[in-house]
């Protein structure tokens, strides 16, 4: 049991950076989530829930960067 808990709390910390690294894995991953909701007839808000976050918006309003204090354009 403490195996398959440390199994899953390092594969989520892998997950976690793995997304943060590359945006695109996280997309592929909510879509595949969205698939398997409708596979198994899921409410279909879980799978319109899972479909918006698979959805990546670019933002080209303000990136957060420090050159315009904070402020966005």
């Amino acid at each position: 049991m403490q195996t398959a808990l440390v199994i899953l709390i390092v594969s989520l910390a892998a997950l976690y950076w793995l997304n943060r690294f590359f945006p695109k894995i996280e997309q592929i991953l909510w879509s595949g989530i969205a698939r398997i909701l409708k596979l198994i007839h899921a409410p279909i808000t879980s799978q319109q829930w899972a479909l918006k976050h698979c959805n990546i918006e670019k933002n080209s309003d303000c990136n957060s960067c420090s050159k315009c204090g904070g402020k966005c354009h």
